[in-house]
């Protein structure tokens, strides 16, 4: 249509109108691990040399490669399947959830979504999966869960199509810097439903252990930032903007 159709109507407004429910915003950092760390250093130089080859164009700009942009999706996918994610599911899953919640899990991929639904089962929750390639029947997992609520564990087929306006609470394990994809992953929990007057957004935020021992990470700090302040902007819960003021600071 040429642009955005007047008028813009921000997540602010979506909110006061009623057709969106506040929410609170809890960012919980982590580290790669120094496996993960020195896997990151490498593809950072591999990157850096795949650019340095790209001649500039008249403005001195120098446009991205193929293959610099496939290097960069395979170092983004280093944090979003950083070890640690399976970890804090855990351990944010058994430190908020309670019975009768409805939560969603996001997961990078399949191969994060089995050890997210191995580490919660080995702690005594029950989680359920969903996701294309599963192995039950995905439109009767999806009918239990809108009736009895729970943890589901999801990958990307949740970003489209499926309407679950009961969802209270969402942890973001893996998230894209996508702009459609970070609006429907966040408007999937924020949906009104009768009864329900807020939700919770849990984030992992991947930070490096020494901005001066790891300074190859400090672009993925930023991208992680981004996102999370814009999550922060607009949370009922003041305290998150200064969680994410101390992780910036440090």
């Amino acid at each position: 249509f040429g642009g955005v159709i007047p008028p813009p109507i921000s997540l602010a407004d979506a909110i006061e109108a009623g057709r969106l429910v506040p929410y609170e915003y809890l960012p919980h950092a982590l580290n790669l691990t120094a496996e993960e760390a020195d896997e990151w250093r490498e593809y950072t130089d591999r990157i850096r040399r795949e650019i340095v080859k790209i001649k500039p164009d008249e403005v001195g700009a120098r446009p991205i490669s193929e293959k610099a942009k496939m290097l960069l999706i395979q170092r983004s996918r280093i944090a979003k399947k950083a070890a640690a994610k399976v970890r804090l599911a855990c351990d944010v899953l058994r430190a908020y959830f309670e019975k009768g919640q409805s939560w969603l899990v996001y997961c990078e991929d399949a191969e994060q979504l089995a050890q997210v639904l191995a580490v919660l089962r080995q702690e005594g929750m029950d989680p359920v999966e969903y996701h294309s390639k599963m192995d039950g029947d995905r439109a009767a997992t999806m009918a239990w869960f809108r009736s009895f609520g729970g943890i589901m564990v999801s990958i990307r087929c949740l970003d489209e199509g499926v309407d679950i306006p009961d969802v209270s609470h969402a942890l973001i394990l893996a998230s894209s810097q996508n702009p459609r994809q970070f609006i429907q992953r966040r408007g999937r929990v924020l949906r009104r439903a009768p009864d329900k007057q807020v939700a919770v957004l849990h984030d992992a935020i991947v930070v490096p252990v020494s901005a001066d021992e790891e300074p190859e990470q400090i672009s993925l700090l930023k991208s992680e930032l981004v996102r999370a302040i814009e999550f922060a902007d607009h949370a009922i819960n003041k305290g998150a903007g200064a969680d994410l003021r101390d992780i910036a600071i440090n």
